[in-house]
């Protein structure tokens, strides 16, 4: 408690038998974000305009628009005949269309282990992460599964099964691959894009293909949230052009 005082508000510790049961209650963040009295919410990028969730504040673009980074897409300002009536901290959700180009490389060939009937015994001492085998294997190629005997003093005896493998090289199939090239215009789009964000569609611009790998060029077409608060004063008639 004394270490974690920022963190935990109440720690209980029950024995039962030889198990002790903690239950620990975390402190509630009570953080108030006081709302400014004026902003807008911008764009952080540039796009085409698919969707416009608004809370508060007046829509200055539509649907299909194409905006730029730092356009206007939900004003502070209410109007009334042109004329600004009041002024509020707009909020609410802007999607936009979005593009990017990723590029990616998958190998075309991976190893297929196959665990063959052979096995072999043998000793093996471990100590500061070190592993040393009592006896050299008798197999050309196998793999070790082990099994703790004795624990003294950070000496581990262990015993080992090294099971005969045979590795096969084999090419993917056109599915594989295609799972592989998705799997990894995932992984890069995921640090880009937030959760709310989607991929819509995808075309390869280029594809080079040698002995042990394709290299791909691939752009994407995204949809994501754009709009973010801005509390600095912008100039609607440069937003207009």
């Amino acid at each position: 408690m004394n270490n974690n005082k920022d963190t935990i508000e109440w720690i209980n510790i029950e024995r039962k038998g030889m198990k002790y049961i903690v239950n620990v209650e975390p402190k509630v963040a009570k953080n108030k974000t006081e709302e400014p009295p004026y902003c807008n919410i911008i764009s952080l990028k540039d796009s085409m305009v698919t969707r416009i969730l608004t809370s508060k504040g007046t829509e200055v673009v539509e649907t299909n628009d194409s905006v730029k980074k730092g356009d206007i897409l939900i004003s502070g300002d209410i109007k009334f005949n042109e004329e600004a009536k009041k002024q509020v901290c707009a909020s609410g959700k802007v999607y936009g269309r979005t593009w990017y180009t990723v590029n990616i490389s998958i190998p075309r060939n991976y190893e297929k282990i196959t665990k063959l009937n052979k096995k072999r015994y043998n000793l093996s001492v471990s100590f500061n992460n070190k592993h040393y085998r009592l006896f050299k294997s008798r197999l050309k190629e196998y793999k070790t599964e082990s099994k703790n005997l004795v624990n003294i003093l950070g000496f581990q005896l262990n015993i080992d099964k090294d099971i005969e493998v045979k590795t096969d090289i084999k090419e993917y199939t056109d599915k594989e691959l295609e799972k592989n090239i998705q799997k990894q215009i995932t992984a890069k789009m995921k640090t880009t894009l937030n959760g709310e964000s989607k991929i819509i569609t995808q075309k390869v611009l280029k594809k080079d293909i040698n002995n042990s790998k394709i290299d791909m060029e691939v752009f994407i077409v995204a949809e994501e949230e754009i709009g973010t608060i801005s509390t600095e004063p912008i100039n609607e008639e440069n937003n207009k052009e």
